[in-house]
């Protein structure tokens, strides 16, 4: 860990983190977050500088080339990062302040019903007739348009802080900022916890931190990785970037270039089972989409993950195919469904079968974190991680408490959001997955278990506020990338302890600015009117999953009653809603029992990761290329053995490297071009997203 890795990593972190948002939602640009826990901006550029930057370093001046511990802490920083300016943090942050009080204004059913009181003042910016125009107009129309400004840089980046009603953003800001930086601080303490168990006692693959530690590896005396001298990795790498700058010209020249297909279209044989597009997703399994990036990280995977990722969508079309024959309702949104309660069950159910498995370290940790620690105590620093974490845990506990959600409530809040994060952080580090979506939330989960009269419409907008701040999308949340980053630093000869403090230190320097820059530049720019994701489906649905419940409520006479009622007064009142306890047990049973397989039946061929990931938009894209990507490592092993799997692997990293580095020259070219033009680019994308 040198000075001027921590420079070059911290100072990189914040570009990622203040510049993503205007690069993904004011620009329009290829994504700095696209790959998700693969992000292009960090994967990209690390592997220009192992091919080219520190090549020439090492060739002039020898001892000034990167080592592979400072690339590796880089690499940590710059990927940490990435959860700041996506859906982790920023995608949802500032809207949700703010545009509840626009969709307030056009919706008279929120005006009829005040749904706005439920929410607590200080969640919120301070708007009020007077000062609308200026703090929420400015906020969705920026700027005045062609209005020349002829005063110096320093003036006019002046000019645009002070328009910012920042008296107005203080409460909300103030409200907030604490939860989200001791939400890191707590994804720290459980990532450092987390990994020695995995690392050390369970011995997981850490797939991703695998293919960051194939790039940056420095053999001494040589100017590249062993990777790069191998043969097979540059006929993949070139053979993909061919594939991809050819299709990504077709998009801009259609009229000269021809595409190579990756994808088909089965829809024909929809004709022998008509019944698959009763079900939700199933009629992705007729579209094959092939992911050549996803098909080759099924070589870092064992057989068992690969085979369950490729098959988890058909297994569900078989499981879900019945129930909605006999009439039952499966569609699922973000609010609930039961696809929702299923998955949630289910990670539950692995949360606590986690615990179970490393049940001797964790109470150990447990134990020692109550005693005083001996100078020589081998854990001395996870004892110190399990303490914050409690504190931690307390912590945003009374702050959610404070904001007027009954303290039971905020207690399952904070442990649930803790415990995706674990669930997440544990699918990437065994499967390799990039791309995960839980799809479930919290209080659609207590809604749907306890019922409008036991969980408020208080409750539910106010639970609601913290979950989208949180843990909406934890696909883009810190603690996965932290995990892959512990481990490739591991690998590097970084102690972990101090890659998790140095990771904390910088997500909070790039979190206070990046929120600053978001916010000038949203009133400078406008807010993202086109992304109806974060502008209005991220900051209305807390209110509008409680506008149906105060409906309910009032139709019986019962509003009054519930919001006088202590929460211990309103539990005989339990009213689950249909379905959700079937499918909230399914999920916690076939968890446990697939889980029982896998540890007493000798070669059961699936993992119970399948039920966390099913019936999801990431596995819907990818299922294709993770069974081709089985067949390809399973035809190897048995056609050459474990020697002719080794030897592909070289073949497997070109390939995945040469779609980044594709990904990475139209990033460069779209910025080029909207410099040169003025214009956004053609999108092509080809990430599964």
């Amino acid at each position: 860990m040198s000075l001027r890795s921590l420079i070059i990593g911290f100072l990189g972190a914040i570009f990622i983190a203040s510049c993503g948002y205007i690069n993904d939602c004011v620009l329009g640009l290829e994504s700095f977050t696209n790959g998700q826990l693969l992000p292009i901006i960090v994967i990209g550029l690390v592997a220009l500088v192992v091919l080219l930057v520190n090549p020439a370093i090492g060739f002039l001046r020898p001892r000034y080339a990167f080592r592979t511990g400072e690339l590796a802490l880089i690499v940590l920083l710059w990927s940490a990062s990435c959860s700041i300016p996506g859906r982790g943090l920023l995608e949802q942050f500032t809207h949700t302040m703010i545009m509840p009080f626009h969709w307030n204004r056009v919706t008279p059913g929120w005006q009829q019903n005040d749904i706005l009181s439920y929410a607590p003042k200080e969640a919120l910016v301070d708007v009020t007739e007077e000062n609308y125009d200026q703090t929420v107009g400015g906020y969705i129309m920026g700027a005045p348009k062609g209005v020349v400004d002829e005063r110096p840089w320093h003036a006019r980046l002046w000019s645009k802080i002070t328009r910012v009603p920042w008296r107005a953003w203080w409460p909300p800001l103030r409200t907030w900022m604490p939860l989200v930086l001791l939400s890191a601080l707590a994804s720290v303490c459980l990532a450092l916890i987390t990994y020695k168990q995995w690392s050390a006692h369970e011995f997981l693959s850490f797939p991703i931190a695998e293919f960051n530690a194939t790039l940056i590896e420095q053999s001494p005396g040589r100017l590249w990785p062993a990777v790069f001298r191998n043969r097979l990795f540059w006929i993949g790498f070139i053979i993909l970037v061919v594939i991809r700058v050819n299709n990504g010209l077709c998009v801009w020249y259609p009229d000269y270039y021809i595409p190579i297909r990756l994808n088909w279209s089965l829809a024909p044989f929809a004709q022998v089972w008509p019944q698959l597009f009763r079900v939700q997703y199933g009629s992705n399994l007729l579209a094959l989409s092939v992911f050549p990036l996803v098909v080759a990280f099924a070589f870092f995977l064992s057989t068992e993950i690969s085979l369950t990722l490729g098959l988890s969508q058909l297994c569900w079309v078989l499981t879900a195919l019945p129930m909605v024959t006999i009439g039952m309702n499966l569609s699922t949104d973000w609010i609930g469904g039961w696809q929702g309660w299923q998955r949630a069950g289910s990670y539950i159910a692995m949360f606590f079968m986690l615990m179970y498995t490393g049940r001797n370290y964790y109470r150990y940790l447990l134990v020692k974190a109550f005693r005083p620690l001996a100078a020589d105590e081998p854990e001395r620093a996870n004892v110190w991680a399990t303490r914050l974490l409690m504190v931690a845990f307390v912590l945003m506990t009374y702050l959610v408490w404070r904001l007027g959600l009954e303290l039971p409530f905020a207690l399952i809040t904070v442990f649930l959001t803790l415990l995706s994060f674990v669930v997440v952080s544990r699918i990437s580090a065994e499967t390799g997955l990039f791309f995960i979506q839980p799809r479930w939330t919290i209080f659609g989960l207590l809604l749907a278990g306890l019922g409008t009269y036991t969980f408020s419409p208080e409750a539910q907008v106010i639970c609601g506020l913290v979950c989208v701040m949180l843990c909406i999308d934890q696909c883009q949340a810190f603690m996965p990338f932290l995990t892959n980053g512990l481990r490739l630093c591991d690998r590097a000869g970084v102690k972990p302890a101090k890659a998790g403090v140095t990771s904390m230190a910088m997500y909070t320097v790039a979190v206070v600015i990046a929120v600053v820059v978001i916010i000038v530049a949203v009133y400078e720019f406008g807010a993202p009117t086109n992304m109806n994701w974060h502008y209005q489906r991220i900051p209305t649905m807390s209110f509008r999953s409680a506008l149906p419940e105060v409906l309910q409520l009032k139709s019986i006479g019962c509003l009054e009653e519930v919001a006088a009622l202590p929460w211990w007064s309103r539990l005989s009142q339990i009213a689950p809603k249909d379905m959700f306890v079937g499918a909230f047990s399914f999920g916690i049973i076939v968890v446990l029992f697939f889980s029982f397989l896998r540890l007493r039946v000798p070669k059961w061929p699936l993992h119970p990761v399948m039920f966390l990931l099913w019936a999801t938009y990431p596995m819907a894209m990818t299922c294709h290329s993770f069974f081709i990507g089985w067949m390809l490592k399973k035809a190897a092993v048995r056609f050459g053995g474990i020697r002719m799997a080794r030897v592909l692997r070289p073949l497997m990293i070109g390939i995945i490297a040469g779609e980044i580095i594709a990904a990475v020259i139209f990033m460069i070219v779209g910025f080029l071009y909207y410099l040169n033009t003025g214009q956004k680019p053609l999108p092509y994308r080809w990430f599964p997203r």
